[in-house]
């Protein structure tokens, strides 16, 4: 009996490492890519470059810079005669062609037979129910990129540029700017030599 419920106790524990597995599996995931190097990074000028569409979102997102910045250590100024860190970023549709299958109705089909007994031919009524048809089409969904663009120099000599994507349903960009700046920041003046992944959390 103790055995069985440590069983049982052993399968409910690995039932629930599935399914955390799987969950970790769908995470949403954002893509950063970095070139460039730059030491001793203390203090930085914070202007944006790009064209200015909402002075509003512009402060938004550069009010979440600026704390991910001091966050890492990073002190923001007035002064550009040193560091300067150009931000740029911005909502991109992207078209997904994505292959769909839907099952039609299934009708049953009755019809009257005769099946021999002892040389007779007895009537009986048969019912068929024949496989659902099946309907193979392409349906288009758009997905939105937002992204965010970082660019470092110094006395305008640029030393490192990193960008960070995500993909999402949604094309409001709120939502997802402190998250991603976040993911992107430690990054600074660091050269990833790929595109990597992040999970966002």
């Amino acid at each position: 009996m103790i055995s069985a419920m440590k069983g049982a106790g052993i399968t409910q524990v690995l039932g629930l490492l599935v399914i955390f597995s799987l969950l970790l599996a769908c995470a949403p995931k954002a893509y950063i890519s970095t070139i460039g190097s730059a030491k001793d990074i203390s203090s930085v000028c914070l202007k944006r470059y790009g064209k200015i569409q909402n002075p509003l979102m512009d402060k938004f997102v550069e009010s979440e810079i600026v704390k991910a910045l001091r966050k890492s250590g990073v002190k923001v100024t007035t002064d550009c005669t040193d560091y300067t860190l150009e931000y740029h970023y911005g909502v991109t549709p992207k078209q997904m062609y994505v292959p769909r299958i839907v099952y039609g109705p299934s009708e049953a089909i009755t019809f009257l037979a005769y099946r021999l007994e002892e040389g007779k031919a007895i009537p009986e009524i048969y019912t068929l129910v024949p496989p659902p048809t099946t309907y193979y089409y392409t349906d288009v969904e758009t997905l939105y990129v937002h992204w965010i663009n970082l660019r470092l120099k110094k006395k305008e000599h640029l030393l490192w540029t990193g960008e960070v994507s995500y993909e999402s349903y949604s094309p409001d960009i709120r939502t997802s700017i402190p998250v991603i700046v976040k993911k992107l920041i430690p990054y600074l003046g660091k050269d990833t030599r790929k595109m990597i992944e992040v999970e966002l959390r």
